[in-house]
C-alpha cells in the first residue's frame, strides 16, 4: 500500500514538475517577444499538452510569398534561442503553416498550386531557419494545415489575416 501511495505522490510531483516548467518556459517566450506580443503579432498560449506560439504572415512572410521577411527572421531567431533550450530539455516543435480559404493567386500558383502546398512550404522554411538557428533537427517537424483549421471566418479580410499564420506548438515529451 505504501509503495501505491508513493507512486501516485510521485507521478503528481512530476506532473505539477512539468507545468511548472512548461509555466516558465511559456513567461521566457513571452519576456522575449514582447514587443511582438504589444504589435499583435504574435500571441503565446499555455495548452493542456504544451505551449502554442501564434505568428502572423505578416511578420513572418514577405507578403504575396513563402520567403522570410527580415522582421520574421529576427522574431524567429528569438524564438530560436529559447527553443534550443527547451528541446535540449526533450521539448518537440511543431510548426503549423496556415492559411485563408482564398486560393493562391498567380504570382505563386505555379510554384503553390494550392493552400496545402502553400502553408507546407512556409512551415517548411521555418523550420529550415530554425534548424540555421542551431535548434535540433530531430525535434523539428513542419506541418501543413491549409485553409483547413481557421480561428476566424474567412468572410471578412480581418478574419482572413487571422487564419493566416504559422503556429509552433511545443509539447514536452
Amino acid at each position: 500500500m505504501w509503495a501505491l501511495s508513493a507512486a501516485m505522490l510521485l507521478s503528481g510531483c512530476v506532473a505539477a514538475s512539468r507545468y511548472n516548467n512548461m509555466i516558465q518556459q511559456r513567461d521566457a517566450l513571452e519576456a522575449s517577444l514582447r514587443a511582438e506580443i504589444s504589435a499583435d503579432q504574435v500571441k503565446i498560449e499555455a495548452l493542456e499538452n504544451g505551449i502554442r506560439v501564434r505568428m502572423t504572415d505578416d511578420l513572418l512572410y514577405v507578403p504575396g510569398s513563402a520567403e522570410l521577411h527580415p522582421k520574421g527572421r529576427v522574431t524567429l531567431s528569438k524564438v530560436a534561442a529559447q527553443l534550443i533550450s527547451m528541446t535540449a530539455q526533450g521539448y518537440e516543435v511543431d510548426v503549423v503553416g496556415n492559411t485563408d480559404d482564398v486560393p493562391v493567386g498567380p504570382k505563386l500558383a505555379e510554384r503553390y498550386p494550392t493552400n496545402w502546398e502553400l502553408a507546407g512550404a512556409r512551415a517548411a522554411i521555418v523550420v529550415r531557419f530554425l534548424q540555421e538557428q542551431g535548434v535540433d533537427p530531430t525535434k523539428l517537424q513542419a506541418i501543413s494545415a491549409g485553409a483547413y483549421h481557421p480561428v476566424a471566418s474567412n468572410d471578412t479580410s480581418s478574419g482572413r489575416a487571422h487564419n493566416r499564420r504559422t503556429d509552433l506548438l511545443l509539447r514536452p515529451h
